[in-house]
């Protein structure tokens, strides 16, 4: 009987090498399965974030009528379609349908009305915002108004009352100045008079003719003026004191008499111009109860 010769041995760890390879092959078999049967969980969704963000945004049930109006605007959708159920009609071939079926089948169409209500959306605040400050500033400097008036107003009041103030000190010290001038050449006029009756007068005539032209510019109501015109007319000594009388020569004691009697009617007129310097609510007050009387004084033409 004839030997089969029996195979030879395997060497030692060639069998492992051969499941190694298996495992190997079996491992990335089940990895490139397992890749690809994952590849739809991992990958990307279709619609963009901004298609996202027009989806929610164009379908929702408050801008609905708003995304219609602008597709209309944008000739997407025909003049008669309205945001209601199956009432949107796409412009060109095309049934009546819904905003979501029209979104989906004309995604061009529908991104271009929904970016539009979008930015017009976006815009419309900043516009109200502005308009609202405008509004704001308008109203605010209209309501400020009356005060920045009055304000003026008390400004004008002011700068007028100082210098009307400033005028009527200068007027003051300038009429001071010119009594004391007519006074102290009445003064040394007389006292030289009473013992020669032929002293300079020259003095008192350009002192009074002074002091009368500074009364003819006295301002305010019609009383004071008045007043004052009187006081300049009335002034003493506008010619030199007499040295005889009824043909004889004065002598010493007459001339003395005459000199005192100069004296008080002097003082007597210069304290009339000092009744000038009253304040203006006085001299108004006296105008208008002048012209009251007149106008009540019997055979006054009414």
């Amino acid at each position: 009987m004839e030997r089969t010769a029996a195979p030879p041995a395997p060497r030692p760890g060639r069998r492992l090498r051969l499941r190694g390879r298996s495992a190997h092959a079996v491992t990335g078999t089940t990895l490139l399965l397992l890749a690809v049967g994952a590849a739809p969980a991992f990958a990307a969704p279709a619609a963009s974030d901004e298609r996202d963000v027009q989806l929610v945004y164009c379908l929702d049930r408050d801008h609905r009528p708003d995304l219609v109006d602008a597709a209309v605007r944008l000739r997407v959708l025909r003049p008669d379609s309205v945001a209601g159920l199956d009432r949107v009609r796409p412009s060109g071939a095309g049934g009546r349908m819904t905003l979501e079926r029209w979104a989906e089948r004309r995604e061009k169409d529908f991104e271009r009305a929904c970016s539009a209500l979008m930015a017009a959306a976006s815009e419309a605040p900043v516009a109200a915002a502005k308009d609202s400050g405008e509004e704001s500033w308008i109203a605010t400097f209209l309501k400020g108004l009356p005060l920045l008036a009055a304000g003026a107003l008390l400004t004008l009041g002011g700068q007028f009352s100082e210098r009307h103030s400033a005028e009527r000190r200068l007027f003051k010290q300038q009429l001071s100045a010119d009594e004391s001038a007519y006074r102290t050449a009445v003064g040394e006029y007389l006292a030289g008079y009473e013992h020669d009756p032929r002293t300079d007068h020259s003095a008192v005539r350009t002192t009074r003719e002074a002091l009368a032209g500074t009364l003819s510019r006295v301002p305010g109501p019609s009383t004071r003026r008045a007043a004052a015109r009187l006081a300049a007319d009335g002034l003493p000594l506008a010619q030199p004191l007499p040295d005889a009388r009824d043909g004889y020569l004065l002598d010493t004691d007459a001339r003395a008499d005459d000199a005192e009697r100069e004296r008080a009617s002097v003082e007597r007129h210069l304290r009339s111009i000092s009744d000038l310097n009253r304040t203006l609510l006085h001299w108004s007050w006296l105008t208008l109860r002048t012209r009251i009387a007149r106008r009540t004084a019997p055979g006054a033409a009414v």
